[in-house]
């Protein structure tokens, strides 16, 4: 069994890479052969956080695997991270456990290549400002993402902790210009690209703020309960959305609005899969708002977890273990 941590990850996959395996993964998943199965959540209420089991299988390029996800937001004050995570990558035709890899950088590389790849076919193409608010751990990989498919020139950025906020602005201080920002409405009113990265319940910017033309990846709620989007962006965007399924049982940002009377499921342009093959248009216009919400899906972990691991055995990367 190949075990690969996280500066094997990074070292091993670039944005390109990961976009191009996404990209694979969404048309096998139109194709229908991709086995997905709703994630399954375990809520651990007396410590207010949830462990989330993601299994997939792609039948066309053989990949199986599952990934086991811990999110406890109250770790932020014990100085930990709120994700933990491992992936467990199996040989589909005898169950074998080909590897075992470090989760939460695999989650924080393939969520950033999933908002790059909606990014490039959904923002407009001379973006050059992007917004992000809450600078955690997965907004590193948002900005590193969609840089790779937009011009971008400088970072707005706002976090409601100053040294999450700090630490984000050195990381990519050489890199280009980052500018934090005094409140959210700087942000957005700034932004022609805006990421929300956020465990918020409630809305983190007000839609009026929103430029004509404006994209948005709202990857921070993943719960009924939870939004980061209010109603003035959600009714005024063209929504796009990772998976019909994972967002229609755990998407806030919609379902809120949803039970409230005021966002109809046919108000749901598409889902990422049907833009890329051509299925339902991207980007139609200069001044289009345009949203992509991600809850999460499996086969983004799956098929990014096995080009790390098709390249470290080609490379001879990360550590051989016996556990039989």
């Amino acid at each position: 069994m190949l075990v690969l941590g996280k500066k094997d990850l990074e070292d091993l996959l670039n944005t390109e890479e990961v976009i191009d395996a996404l990209e694979m993964g969404f048309r096998e998943l139109k194709e229908g052969r991709c086995v997905v199965p709703v994630r399954f959540n375990l809520n651990v209420k007396e410590y207010q956080g949830q462990f989330l089991f993601m299994p997939a299988y792609l039948s066309g390029p053989k990949q199986c695997g599952t990934k086991i996800v811990s999110v406890f937001p109250k770790n932020i004050s014990m100085g930990k991270p709120t994700i933990f995570a491992t992936y467990l990558l199996t040989d589909p035709a005898t169950g074998e456990l080909l590897a075992l890899i470090e989760g939460a950088t695999l989650t924080g590389i393939r969520t950033g290549g999933a908002s790059a790849l909606a990014t490039k076919y959904l923002a407009r193409n001379d973006s050059r400002v992007l917004g992000v608010m809450g600078t955690g751990f997965q907004a590193f990989y948002q900005a590193r993402a969609i840089r790779a498919v937009r011009p971008i020139e400088e970072i707005w950025v706002y976090d409601i902790d100053e040294k999450r906020l700090e630490n984000f602005c050195q990381k990519f201080a050489s890199l280009l210009p980052v500018h934090p920002a005094s409140g959210p409405s700087e942000v957005v009113r700034k932004s022609d690209i805006l990421v929300t990265a956020t465990t918020s319940n409630t809305p983190v910017f007000a839609g009026k703020d929103l430029k004509p033309g404006t994209h948005i990846n709202a990857i921070g709620a993943f719960r009924p309960d939870m939004r980061e989007t209010d109603d003035e962006t959600i009714l005024h965007s063209t929504l796009v959305v990772d998976t019909y399924e994972g967002c229609l049982s755990e998407a806030g940002d919609l379902l809120i609005p949803m039970n409230e009377g005021k966002l109809k499921r046919e108000s749901i342009h598409g889902d990422l899969g049907e833009v890329i093959t051509g299925r339902r248009e991207g980007r139609r216009s200069p001044e289009e708002i345009t949203l992509f919400k991600a809850v999460g899906f499996a086969m983004e972990d799956v098929v990014t977890a096995h080009r790390a691991y098709e390249k470290a055995i080609r490379e001879g990367k990360g550590q051989q273990i016996e556990i039989s």
